[in-house]
């Protein structure tokens, strides 16, 4: 294998695994913001003779990236759903009190990395299949 193929492959691999994790049923969506715009394949960094690719959630894009990985606990929402401040439960808070949320707490460190490595494992064994029928025609 010569390394403008073995670049190929990597780089369908990351593609794979990338479409395979924005259509997940795991997968956060409200606007589509995260799925559409701030995830997508990016070159990594060159190594030896190799060509890296990675799966970027950019919170450039989808500031709210890192509250959906890693969860939240309770907090206030300032200025929540137009009340004026202050508001809350007995006026302790400024803003709606929010009982926080772990519902895709992992979906990148744990199934986003579950997920690319099964979908990198299918692109190269239809790779190898695909290589050992030609060679055995």
């Amino acid at each position: 294998m010569n390394y403008r193929s073995m670049d190929n492959l990597v780089r369908q691999m990351a593609q794979e695994s990338a479409r395979e994790i924005k259509s997940a049923p795991w997968f956060p969506f409200k606007t589509g913001r995260l799925r559409d715009m701030a995830t997508y394949v990016a070159p990594g960094e060159k190594l030896i003779n190799a060509s890296t690719y990675c799966i970027v959630f950019d919170s450039s894009v989808a500031p709210y990236v890192g509250f959906l990985e890693e969860g939240t606990k309770p907090h206030d929402i300032p200025g929540a759903f137009g009340y004026p401040r202050p508001f809350g439960i007995g006026g302790r808070f400024d803003g709606k009190f929010h009982p926080g949320s772990t519902k895709h707490e992992g979906f990148i460190s744990n199934k986003s990395v579950n997920l690319a490595l099964s979908a990198s494992t299918g692109v190269i064994v239809r790779y190898l299949h695909a290589k050992f029928v030609k060679e055995n025609q």
